[in-house]
């Protein structure tokens, strides 16, 4: 399982990485370190939440507006073990079954896209004329995928 780390504060990153560590979850700040992760954990300053894809949210906050269309569990640290696994398996449950509403065509194109982009800049080692060949696309149509998709040369 992948979660992404979404508005941690310092402490609840310590917190929740030694946790999600402990039990084998890989987990990330980066939602663009992940294809899709299966899960979405929020800090508990976050008052407001919008995500286009249906991904179960699990807050550290009581409350907040959440704008996606997901499960979503509020659990305040510390975490107990019984409700976070509880939690978990429900979230697993979720994802062998299909979603009720199908799939986003355009999100799993964007995350494609976005993964094959960084994949011909690891293999150029960054030079993006390299990298567009490798794609057969303009340089300058992979620049402007690269500013889209928030991808920087300088991270390979």
């Amino acid at each position: 399982m992948k979660a992404w780390l979404c508005g941690l504060d310092d402490e609840e990153i310590s917190s929740v990485s030694s946790i999600l560590t402990f039990i084998g979850i890989e987990h990330g700040t980066s939602l663009t370190a992940f294809h899709l992760p299966e899960f979405v954990v929020l800090g508990s300053a976050v008052q407001t939440f919008e995500l286009d894809e249906i991904i179960p949210v699990i807050s550290l906050s009581d409350s907040m507006d959440v704008l996606a269309d997901g499960n979503v569990w509020f659990c305040p640290l510390p975490w107990r073990s019984q409700p976070l696994s509880s939690v978990l398996k429900e979230i697993q449950r979720l994802h062998t079954f299909p979603q009720a509403s199908g799939v986003n065509l355009n999100l799993h194109v964007r995350h494609l896209e976005a993964l094959l982009i960084r994949q011909a800049l690891v293999s150029t080692q960054g030079v993006v004329s390299k990298a567009a060949l490798s794609l057969q696309i303009q340089r300058t149509t992979l620049i402007e995928k690269m500013r889209r998709y928030n991808i920087d040369k300088s991270e390979f």
